[in-house]
């Protein structure tokens, strides 16, 4: 079936999630969609509720090439190899989608020049289901340059973002090594094309117990009273690798100013912390688009350490 979105759900253990994720797609304003499953091994009745879906709605196609991968960034990467529309955009299985987050995203990115590597992300509510509760926001950083990207210790929210077909083709041929891939995206984004914010609440971010990326910290507040955690790095280890990964598979794919961003990131590891603080000041790096926070954040902790 041809598309003009291609919508990637990767799945693991999601059949209490699944029915209420779908149909919030399925009721998308937006209808000129195919959706692209690949599960990863679930032992519950993952499978057959997207057959049951699939069986209904021919734009639904579960991809059984019995590929397992273990890990939601290559189940996702494996989904962007299969993928052929002109845009896609990755689904989390355990999300709600409200009504116009498709229909929103591709206006957004129809508006930009689509020769170049183009993506485009919204915002979402952070869903309690234990409470019902919807408050704050699930993205608090929207990074609009390379320089404001590298102590995130992550990229935009995977399921946030729409991407074109140029943007695409960049990560199919991805890294020996990615930490998550909206990581490996709001890199690629940056490095050699646009990043666009909408700014609107276009899903609910349903966080709970065992949830892949953890505690969601829906409030800026929520997040500064983490910020002075004892052993906490700057940066983790795993999306420093991430990121060295990347430049090694791109460096010659960069553009002499975007090489130059990466060199002078690559410092802060072999200096002390006021050394760091004070390089942060004249380099142009920035966390939560404040230079001020990232300057307390090297005064404090380490520049690497694990993710705790």
């Amino acid at each position: 079936m041809k598309a003009t979105i291609d919508i990637l759900l990767a799945t693991y253990n999601g059949a209490q999630y699944l029915p209420a994720q779908i149909r919030s797609i399925q009721n998308q304003t937006y209808e000129d969609w195919r959706m692209l499953v690949h599960d990863d091994g679930s032992d519950d009745e993952t499978m057959a509720v997207l057959k049951t879906f699939a069986a209904q709605d021919r734009r639904i196609t579960i991809v059984e090439d019995g590929k397992r991968f273990q890990s939601p960034a290559w189940n996702f990467v494996h989904l962007l190899r299969l993928s052929t529309a002109p845009f896609a955009v990755f689904c989390d299985q355990d999300d709600i989608w409200l009504e116009n987050k498709l229909e929103r995203l591709y206006q957004a990115i129809v508006r930009r020049d689509n020769s170049r590597p183009q993506g485009v992300y919204c915002n979402a509510h952070v869903y309690d289901p234990d409470t019902g509760a919807v408050s704050g926001s699930a993205v608090l950083c929207q990074p609009r340059a390379l320089s404001e990207v590298f102590f995130m210790n992550g990229g935009v929210q995977g399921c946030s973002i729409l991407i074109n077909a140029a943007l695409r083709e960049i990560c199919c041929d991805s890294p020996e090594y990615i930490c998550m891939h909206d990581h490996l995206v709001t890199l690629a984004a940056l490095s050699f094309g646009e990043f666009t914010y909408v700014d609107a609440h276009l899903m609910l971010y349903r966080r709970y117990a065992g949830a892949v990326t953890g505690k969601t910290y829906g409030t800026f507040k929520e997040r500064l009273g983490v910020f002075f955690q004892k052993n906490k790095g700057v940066l983790y280890e795993n999306h420093l690798k991430a990121i060295k990964s990347f430049h090694r598979h791109y460096a010659d794919r960069l553009a002499p100013e975007q090489e130059a961003v990466f060199q002078k990131f690559f410092r802060y590891e072999g200096r002390s912390r006021l050394e760091n603080a004070i390089a942060v000041l004249r380099d142009g790096f920035f966390l939560y688009g404040s230079r001020a926070i990232l300057f307390c954040k090297m005064l404090t902790r380490p520049i690497v350490g694990k993710d705790i």
